[in-house]
């Protein structure tokens, strides 16, 4: 069992209670894992994320010896669907031989790109990053 949350722009945080994540439903995301040695494809397994924007997707097997991602593959939303560059994928452990006890197991956060900034996303920045780094704001 994998399971995960996918996030829109830019972070799940919330600043003076609002909030600048969504849960997005019916995100479609695949798992595969590819041989470590020659990277063919082995297996792979596709899901959906729920109204709470977090999938759960049953492995079959143990993939000990591959290479394991989920990637982001659509967003159902017309106004968020480029995958953040930093965020499309991210590797999964998908094996007991690692001295795991559980079969559930986590993966980084993912998420789309809105297509325009939320209003209060400039003011948000200015207050995180350092001022050489907002000159495009």
């Amino acid at each position: 069992m994998l399971r995960e949350c996918l996030y829109q722009r830019p972070s799940p945080i919330s600043t003076n209670s609002r909030k600048i994540k969504e849960e997005t439903k019916s995100a479609r995301v695949r798992i595969e894992c590819k041989d470590k040695n020659n990277l063919n494809l082995k297996y792979f397994v596709n899901g959906e994320t729920d109204s709470t924007g977090t999938f759960n997707i049953h492995i079959d097997g143990d993939h000990q010896d591959q290479i394991c991602y989920v990637k982001l593959l659509t967003s159902p939303l017309a106004d968020c669907k480029t995958a953040d560059p930093g965020r499309a994928s991210s590797q999964v452990i998908l094996t007991r031989s690692n001295g795991a006890v559980l079969n559930i197991h986590f993966a980084n956060a993912l998420g789309f790109f809105k297509n325009r900034p939320l209003t209060f996303c400039p003011e948000l920045l200015k207050k995180y990053l350092p001022q050489n780094e907002i000159k495009f704001i």
